[in-house]
């Protein structure tokens, strides 16, 4: 099986969004979290979306900044998929 490592930023962001809730701060959305880090707002929704291109795509600069503005890990920002490839064969 191969294994494929997909960007939930959507989920991270909900989940900063839980911890800020307890402290009283007010949420983050796309558009704040991109002033906080310094990048458009086209690149965090760019990023959002979940597909593999996504994942390879995000500079490692960038992943350490979202991870230090939202205040999560690796974990919660990366998620390593197992991928499982069909192969039919048609006789004919």
């Amino acid at each position: 099986m191969a294994k494929q490592v997909r960007l939930t930023l959507a989920k991270a962001i909900a989940l900063a969004n839980l911890k800020r809730a307890e402290r009283g701060q007010k949420a983050f959305t796309m558009n704040s979290l991109a002033a906080e880090i310094g990048v458009a707002t086209t690149t965090i929704t760019r990023l959002a979306r979940t597909d593999a291109k996504a994942a390879s795509s995000l500079p490692l600069d960038l992943a350490g900044k979202i991870l230090t503005v939202l205040e999560v890990g690796i974990e919660d920002l990366l998620e390593v998929q197992e991928r499982l490839t069909v192969r039919i064969q048609v006789e004919g």
